[in-house]
Formats: C-alpha cells, sequence, structure tokens
C-alpha cells in the first residue's frame, strides 16, 4: 500500500552506512573538508569523497567551494529532521488502509 517518496527513499540508503552516519555526526557539528574528515574518521580521502557524494545526492549535506577551490561541506539538519518526518508520515499514511 502506498507509494514510497523517492527522496525518502535516497536518504534512508545514505543514512545506512556507518561511515556516513559518522560524518554526518561531524558535518553536524561544522563544515569540514575532505581531508580533515579522513584524518577524523581514519578513512582514505578518495573513501571519504564517494561518502559525501553519497550523502550531497541525498539531500543530506551541501558543499561550498572556498576560493582557491577548496570543498567544505556541512549536514542539512532541516533536510534530515525532513526525513523523518516524512518517514513518519508515511508510516501513519499506512495506519489509514
Amino acid at each position: 500500500g502506498g507509494s514510497l517518496p523517492e527522496t525518502l527513499v535516497d536518504a534512508l540508503k545514505a543514512l545506512a552506512d556507518p561511515s556516513r552516519l559518522k560524518i554526518l555526526r561531524y558535518l553536524a557539528e561544522g563544515t569540514y573538508t575532505p581531508a580533515q574528515l579522513s584524518r577524523l574518521l581514519r578513512l582514505r580521502a578518495p573513501t571519504v569523497i564517494h561518502h559525501l557524494n553519497d550523502l550531497r545526492l541525498a539531500g543530506l549535506v551541501h558543499l561550498t567551494l572556498e576560493e582557491g577551490g577548496e570543498k567544505r561541506y556541512k549536514a542539512r539538519l532541516e533536510i534530515v529532521d525532513g526525513t523523518f518526518t516524512t518517514l513518519r508520515g508515511f508510516l501513519d499514511a499506512g495506519k489509514e488502509d
């Protein structure tokens, strides 16, 4: 019953990885570069960049380019909150069936 919101599925897939959850926790505190996150998490930079791309495509993080081309990421907590609001709405809609 009921169609699944694609944005909800994408966000939950992105959140289903332990490394991405750790990255999101750091990004909830402030902005970080991939290199900084790599050092904090003890992961290779390409791995961190892959996870950041997944989080960005799901709309959960925001990317800004600093002067000189440095990339900085920050969590989009309003989208994280919205994801769980959408999930709750989807689950509650099942009660009406």
